[in-house]
């Protein structure tokens, strides 16, 4: 007699992966006994039982404690139980794992799915291999902004562009290098959302140009590609938005301006006026919620896209080389010894893509993120609270 097959599925575990569900939102594990933690940590990549690792983790442990209770401060969670706040008291990091798969819903287990939760995200921002390329990249992508920005030394008007054949370039009132986030925000930016992982942070570094006017935002990302500031190939697909300028609208006005410019001369003051109604013409009118990033105002008005940056480093395998090769053979059997700790030479240069992100904007739409309906006070302030209910599982279920 065939016997029947065992029909009871996790089905909070199998949404991660048949339906992209993120293991964050996964309301609890399903781990009964200790020998199942220890598989699991395995499977993820660390040896519970092997003291290098296990000290790692108890690291990453204390981290996460300190950020749920100074970062996140959730009202309704303030403090970490004393029973799981340090080493001492949990004794067995494979316990947290245990305790995660509890009773759901019980202080316990929602602390300690919290904790696990913190945890997964810091190992994934320090073992991001992009943090070898951070400095370098850094130094690339600005330094071929700094080449084009000229400020006037009477007036100290920042312009975008030198002047070539008497062009002034594009004025600038406000333009910001932006650098790489902390810790805590980079946490909170991986907690906001289902859909966030470390591989798409892609604003560690960024710039930021606010011109006098639509019309100028629109040259400025004009000329940061025909300078080749950015490389337009390594502008990264579906990371684009306009939400600043209706561009149809823009080149039915524009259409009107060159017809006229075709007329004769006398038509030039009409021309100028034209010129000038533009910047109230042209503006996005329809609102709503951005795509990418649900919690941005739908008021926000940029033309925002992300870029990457192909990023040399050199490679320190060919610097132990070009230390020893010499003294390797002037030895006797070197060469061959040689040979044998580097098959070929290693290459002198590792090469990697960095993204980062662009923003350009309106002096009009700058004064609105800082003070008005989409300022960036409370763009975090809904992050941090969208952050505190994945952490603490309030919007799950056990049927989720």
């Amino acid at each position: 007699m065939t016997a029947i097959p065992n029909l009871d599925f996790p089905w909070s575990t199998l949404k991660v992966p048949l339906d992209g569900t993120s293991v964050l939102d996964v309301p609890r594990l399903k781990l009964r006994t200790m020998e199942e933690a220890t598989s699991f940590v395995l499977a993820y990549g660390f040896d519970p039982t092997n003291k290098s690792d296990l000290t790692i983790l108890w690291d990453f442990f204390d981290e996460a404690v300190q950020f749920l209770e100074k970062t996140l401060t959730d009202p309704e969670y303030p403090r970490v139980p004393e029973h799981l706040r340090s080493r001492d008291a949990v004794k067995d990091i494979r316990r947290l794992l245990l305790m995660a798969s509890g009773e759901l819903g019980s202080v316990e287990q929602r602390f300690c799915c919290a904790i696990l939760r913190i945890m997964h995200g810091l190992i994934h921002l320090y073992y991001d291999p992009r943090h070898k390329f951070f400095q370098q990249m850094q130094t690339q992508v600005l330094a071929r902004l700094d080449k084009c920005l000229h400020v006037d030394p009477n007036t100290g008007v920042t312009s975008l562009g030198r002047g070539v054949e008497g062009e002034e370039g594009i004025k600038l009132l406000f333009f910001k290098k932006k650098e790489r986030k902390d810790k805590s925000r980079e946490m909170i930016k991986l907690l906001h959302k289902a859909e966030s992982v470390v591989e798409e942070i892609y604003d560690r570094v960024g710039i930021r140009l606010v011109t006098e006017t639509k019309l100028e935002a629109l040259r400025a990302v004009t000329l940061l590609i025909e300078k080749n500031i950015i490389s337009l190939p390594n502008i990264r697909p579906a990371r684009s938005r306009n939400r600043l300028i209706d561009i149809q609208r823009l080149k039915f006005e524009l259409e009107r301006i060159s017809t006229h410019l075709k007329k004769t001369t006398e038509t030039q003051p009409y021309v100028k006026k034209m010129i000038a109604r533009l910047e109230s013409r042209i503006g996005t009118k329809r609102l709503g919620r951005s795509l990418l990033n649900p919690h941005s105002s739908e008021h926000y008005r940029a033309i925002q896209f992300t870029c990457r940056e192909l990023v040399r480093v050199p490679n320190p395998q060919n610097k132990i080389y070009q230390a020893i090769q010499s003294h390797f053979e002037s030895i006797p059997g070197g060469s061959q010894l040689l040979q044998e700790l580097f098959p070929s030479t290693p290459p002198t240069h590792d090469f990697g893509f960095f993204p980062y992100e662009v923003q350009v904007m309106d002096v009009k739409a700058y004064a609105d993120s800082v003070f008005g309906k989409s300022n960036h006070e409370e763009y975090r302030r809904k992050q941090l609270d969208a952050a505190r209910r994945r952490v603490f599982g309030r919007e799950l279920s056990a049927n989720d």
